[in-house]
């Protein structure tokens, strides 16, 4: 039997299929009333507010059915929007809360591509990115719920980012200062020596702990970026550098190894903040935490793996992605040998680029030149 509802009371069914009641006069805010209708918790509520003394949140306004504000606070609450990763949500949030306040007024059928493509045009080529992959996002998940009929972001152009190179791949002598910064026993230490020598992200840095290593090795792990899209899983040995830098510290979790002073599990966000003051320092201020991934893969190219065996202890799917690591390597090699060859020399070119080089300079009885010296 259908209960009915006090006067001005409006029920709605989340995705949950749960109900969910609002006491709303013409004009006012919603105000959400808990507890099921005519029990004591929601008459209660349910009073407060027709008499005007409802909690209502500074600057609550009047949601109106169909507008951009009302498919966002569904959006927000969905399992769409919660199944992204960490980081997704971190970088999105203010973009979509930004929408909100900028265009939640109006109706959402109404938004069109030209619309979209304003609202980023006066963005740098970076934000433009961001803002587009946050509304597709959204525009996906209204179009499943049936909120609007075509994609609003379809067709729109961003302006073509500046190639950079992306973040700066550490040297050896950067790693080298670290090192010396920090010695063995330390948590700045042991987050280098992750990355560095497993080729993961912050992110995954800050979660893998003793039940991830199994007899040496990183078994079957499967990187947070991956496990909202099935992703691969990774296997790496530990490298003895690693080995060291976990036995050395005195506390370590019980599910991560990395852990706050208080024995949490770091959040990226925080990791990646004492990351960057580490670093700083350090007197590295150019390197960031995702170029020790960068190194890790330069290492690997250089010492002759494939592409394919890159991406075997990466997680990457893109053949591209890791294939310039090997093309970079392979240039560098293929110099080595072409000079080789001018003065006569003959080596073993299945050799890694440092044994390469080596044998190159002891061939040749050339000296390791030093930048600034005098003749």
């Amino acid at each position: 039997m259908k209960l009915k509802m006090p006067p001005y009371v409006d029920r709605f069914v989340d995705r949950g299929g749960a109900p969910r009641y609002y006491f709303r006069k013409r004009g006012g805010p919603r105000i959400p009333l808990p507890g099921l209708p005519w029990s004591a918790e929601f008459m209660a509520a349910y009073k407060a507010a027709a008499e005007g003394q409802g909690a209502v949140p500074k600057g609550t306004h009047a949601i109106v059915r169909g507008s951009v504000e009302a498919a966002i606070i569904g959006y927000l609450g969905s399992n769409d929007w919660k199944q992204q990763a960490q980081t997704s949500r971190e970088l999105r949030k203010p973009i979509i809360e930004r929408f909100r306040l900028d265009y939640g007024v109006h109706k959402l059928r109404a938004l069109r591509r030209s619309h979209v493509q304003q609202i980023i045009a006066d963005k740098t080529p970076s934000a433009q990115s961001n803002w587009l992959k946050a509304l597709r996002h959204f525009a996906g998940w209204a179009m499943r719920e049936n909120l609007i009929a075509t994609d609003p972001c379809a067709g729109v152009q961003t302006a073509r980012k500046p190639q950079t190179g992306g973040f700066m791949t550490w040297t050896e002598a950067h790693v080298a200062s670290y090192r010396d910064m920090y010695p063995l026993g330390g948590k700045p230490r042991l987050a280098l020596e992750l990355m560095l020598n497993l080729g993961v992200r912050i992110s995954d840095a800050r979660q893998i702990g003793p039940q991830h290593i199994q007899n040496g090795v990183l078994t079957d792990y499967r990187p947070q970026k991956g496990r909202t899209t099935n992703g691969l899983t990774i296997n790496v040995p530990v490298h003895g550098d690693l080995a060291k830098a976990i036995t050395a510290m005195k506390v370590t979790g019980a599910t991560s190894f990395l852990v706050t002073s208080e024995g949490n599990v770091y959040t990226a966000k925080y990791l990646g903040q004492h990351m960057r003051e580490w670093c700083n320092d350090a007197k590295l201020p150019e390197c960031t935490s995702h170029g020790l991934r960068k190194l890790c893969l330069v290492r690997l190219a250089e010492a002759g793996c494939s592409p394919h065996e890159l991406m075997s202890i990466s997680g990457h799917k893109n053949l591209k992605e890791v294939e310039t690591y090997t093309a970079a390597a392979s240039r560098k090699k293929l110099a080595v040998i072409a000079m080789a060859k001018r003065a006569g020399i003959a080596l073993d070119v299945s050799l890694p680029l440092d044994k390469l080089r080596e044998a190159y300079t002891a061939a040749t009885g050339a000296a390791p030149v030093i930048a600034g010296t005098a003749a």
